[in-house]
């Protein structure tokens, strides 16, 4: 009954979003493609070992020994799924996504939902689906994006990355984006205007992201590191294997779990 209830709503929403979800999703599995390009051209020219030699101290000491995985074939072609950009493109995407439901409230939409004895469960609950599950294709699709470069680009000899590696940093990437996705249905519970609920979320987005950067680079911040969800994702040490992945990804899943609870919560107690 309630996938009945749910299948127009979310092809509704999928419709409204289209415009926004199919550039995003394009232009970052293009983006995999284009570091395989990239990657390629280097193993072709022997540059690797030289940008090993030329990096710089400052990065070293920032982020580690495991930065020195982008001087490689293998490293260089799975960076974007943790760029800086990929990363807030993603995560914002699921914002976008997850905020409908005060767009509506805005739009006087949600009075007609309900008048078709919609439950409002049933709204967040079509947030919710459209929202992770979006940004978890987009992930797939990058995926797809670094195997097919892969397998038309790569030299031969190359060391590939390998598959349970690409796995892990699309996971974080995901759930990461899950974890602001249930921010923004959880800010769409409390705002009546989308742009507020989005906007909100977005200025939280970048400033922990900005924060988390701060508390890897300076040692009097790093105690703020495990209040920050970006700290549940070290792009470089998932990239090379030396991240806890069930710890960072059991954090990530569990935050975006409560606020879901709280977001539905706050939906059914809200004055419309």
């Amino acid at each position: 009954m309630i996938e009945t209830r749910l299948r127009p709503l979310v092809r509704r929403s999928l419709a409204r979003g289209r415009a926004v979800f199919l550039p995003v999703a394009l232009i970052l599995t293009a983006f995999q493609v284009m570091l395989v390009v990239i990657a390629s051209t280097l193993q072709t020219a022997r540059s690797f070992a030289l940008m090993s030699a030329m990096m710089p101290i400052g990065v070293q000491q920032a982020f580690g020994p495991t930065v020195f995985m982008l001087a490689s074939f293998a490293g260089l072609t799975t960076f974007g799924y943790f760029h800086p950009v990929v990363i807030l493109a993603l995560t914002l995407l699921g914002a976008y996504a997850a905020t409908e439901p005060a767009g509506e409230v805005e739009w006087k939409l949600f009075d007609l939902e309900l008048a078709r004895a919609v439950p409002r469960r049933d709204v967040v609950t079509r947030s919710l689906v459209v929202s992770f599950g979006v940004t978890t294709l987009i992930g797939c699709a990058m995926m797809g994006g670094t195997f097919a470069g892969l397998v038309a680009l790569a030299p031969a000899g190359s060391a590939w990355p390998r598959f349970p590696r690409v796995l892990d940093l699309a996971a974080h990437l995901v759930a990461l984006s899950w974890v602001f996705a249930s921010a923004g249905l959880t800010a769409s519970a409390l705002a009546r205007r989308r742009g507020t609920a989005f906007g909100g979320v977005a200025v939280i987005v970048v400033s922990l992201y900005l924060l988390n950067f701060i508390a890897d680079a300076w040692s009097k911040a790093a105690p703020l590191g495990p209040y920050l969800p970006f700290h549940y994702f070290p792009g470089f040490e998932v990239a090379s294997g030396a991240a806890s992945t069930a710890r960072d990804l059991g954090v990530l899943v569990a935050t975006a779990a409560m606020l879901v609870v709280v977001a539905y919560w706050r939906f059914e107690k809200r004055d419309l």
